[in-house]
């Protein structure tokens, strides 16, 4: 009995001990929950202002939209305005380029007119000038058919002179009988004939030189003597009339602007630049001596050549003529060679070594 009492009575304490603690938990509870009370309801007044502020931002918005509508109402209007503006303007132009047109289509019919009478005025003169050129045309036939008597005349008597085999003797100039010059149609060099004619009629007497070159004209050629008056027909006046015609004496100047630009081309032979050389010196000096074609060539051959170092050692071997820097460039081109396959004897050439067995080794 005494140890279901104690049982009882250590239960009872147990059951006050668990009641305390239940009493102290609600206490806590509660002061838990007034805490929360009192936060949910500073959270509610925070709430309640941001709501305000919120409000009163919305209505701040509202407002700048307001006034931005507004404004965008009047930019339209400003718009509508300038685009009206500028089409009064732009009417207003093209009513001017109307007129303007209007009076520039007036004018040129004018000017049209002005110009259709001048034309018809300067066809009409034009008429009368023709009719005047072809009685003179008719005039200059008939003298032409007089020149050309006169020419057949003169071909007659420098014929008879020639096969008659005419010896004049005056001192120490002669004509010598049975002599042939060259004839000149006007289609080669002039210059080139003028050298040849002058070799053979070398000391005549400049009658004799007259006759025998209006004897060796042909075709074309013999056209010059028609410009010629008869009276001041002579040696002198004859030839100058053929060099105006078929010379090229106005063309030196360019064939010296080119020899001086000369300069031996990359796959050019120092054969082919000699000779081109040579040419260009004869043209562009013709009546310079022998010695100085011969100066020239050499000085401008060396100046041109494309290796400066063969030029500069044909240089130093002072030449006389073209022939012999010609053959000194040669030379010293063949020892450059030379030393060249000397030095590296399998350069510009695809040799391949290889094995016993046929494999390639390497390549030079």
């Amino acid at each position: 009995m005494e140890e279901s009492l104690k049982q009882l009575m250590e239960m009872l304490s147990a059951m006050k001990a668990s009641q305390e603690q239940m009493k102290e938990e609600m206490k806590r509870g509660q002061e838990e929950m007034k805490t929360g009370q009192e936060e949910m309801k500073v959270s509610q007044e925070e709430m309640k202002e941001d709501m305000k502020r919120g409000q009163e931002e919305m209505k701040v918005s509202q407002e700048e939209m307001k006034e931005d509508m507004k404004k965008s109402q009047r930019s339209q209007e400003e718009m509508r305005r300038a685009q009206e503006e500028l089409k009064q303007k732009l009417e207003a132009k093209l009513q001017e380029m109307k007129s303007t047109i209007e009076d520039s289509n007036t004018k040129l019919e004018f000017k049209l007119k002005e110009f259709e009478e001048v034309v018809e005025e300067e066809i009409n003169q034009v008429k009368e000038e023709v009719k005047a050129v072809e009685g003179e045309l008719s005039h200059m036939k008939e003298d032409k058919k007089e020149i050309n008597k006169k020419i057949e005349e003169l071909e007659t008597t420098v014929r008879q002179l020639s096969t008659m085999g005419v010896i004049k003797t005056e001192g120490t100039v002669t004509t010598p009988s049975k002599v042939k010059v060259p004839t000149y149609d006007g289609k080669a060099s002039w210059n080139t004939y003028l050298r040849q004619f002058e070799a053979v009629v070398r000391n005549w007497r400049e009658e004799d030189k007259a006759t025998s070159l209006i004897a060796a004209l042909r075709g074309e050629a013999l056209e010059v003597l028609r410009t010629i008056p008869e009276a001041s027909l002579n040696y002198a006046v004859l030839t100058s009339a053929l060099e105006r015609r078929y010379g090229d004496a106005h063309l030196q100047h360019v064939y010296q602007a080119q020899l001086r630009s000369r300069r031996q081309r990359f796959e050019e032979t120092l054969q082919q630049y000699e000779a081109d050389i040579s040419r260009m010196v004869n043209l562009a000096y013709p009546t310079a001596p022998a010695e100085v074609i011969e100066q020239l060539s050499v000085s401008s051959f060396i100046e041109g050549l494309r290796d400066p170092e063969i030029g500069q050692l044909v240089r130093l071997a002072r030449p006389k003529t073209i022939s012999e820097a010609l053959a000194q460039a040669l030379e010293i081109e063949a020892a450059k060679e030379a030393s060249r396959f000397a030095s590296n004897p399998y350069q510009g050439r695809d040799k391949k070594m290889k094995t016993t067995d046929g494999n390639q080794l390497s390549s030079w």
